[in-house]
């Protein structure tokens, strides 16, 4: 084919390139701000904190949350009373940690929105040394902000929140050169999806 017939045929077919082109463009924009969107609205769980690192793992125990009672969806008269009441659990103590604490917030992809400010729970026992033992926070409620699945866009349905827990503790520090011992606080963040704080045959929907 000739560059001549090829001009011909572009100008022939011009309308069908210019339409192609123009759809082309608006499902890339659309896809874009698709893309923004999600990775401009990461959770920033426990923004207050500096060098938040969400790491699952703590050498000096295991730990856990568990949903006691789940209601994600409002209620049929539009009123939101949409909630979790969840139980923090440590088990596997290595070495004598003391002063734990347990933060946790609720937040969703897509959106930044956090549902509450930071509910916290304690343990019923300050000290945990004993590795053989299980120890629970008391049971806790956190009032979600939205009822689930939460429309964020188009195509868009958050169906289920994600748990994010911050676990506070002291633990005994080597002895200094003066021969002396102190305590030395230590934190560590956890992100716990539905999938595993929802246990089943344990927790019951309401």
């Amino acid at each position: 084919m000739s560059k001549k017939d090829t001009v011909n045929n572009i100008m022939k077919h011009k309308r069908l390139i210019i339409i192609s082109l123009l759809a082309a463009g608006i499902i890339l924009m659309i896809l874009l701000v698709y893309i923004l969107t999600y990775v401009n609205n990461k959770p920033k769980p426990f923004a207050s904190d500096s060098n938040v690192k969400i790491t699952n793992k703590c050498d000096y125990f295991d730990f856990t949350v568990e949903a006691v009672t789940i209601q994600l969806k409002e209620s049929s008269k539009g009123a939101n009373d949409a909630q979790i009441k969840y139980r923090g659990t440590i088990t596997n103590v290595k070495e004598k940690v003391s002063n734990v604490k347990l933060s946790v917030e609720i937040h969703t992809n897509w959106t930044t929105k956090t549902d509450n400010t930071g509910s916290e729970a304690s343990f019923t026992t300050t000290t945990l040394n004993n590795s053989t033992s299980t120890y629970h926070t008391s049971d806790t409620t956190i009032k979600l902000g939205n009822g689930y699945p939460v429309k964020v866009m188009p195509l868009v349905r958050v169906k289920k929140p994600t748990i994010y827990a911050k676990v506070t503790f002291d633990v005994a520090t080597p002895a200094s050169m003066h021969g002396e011992s102190g305590t030395e606080t230590l934190t560590v963040y956890y992100k716990i999806p539905y999938s595993q704080y929802y246990v089943d045959g344990f927790t019951t929907l309401m």
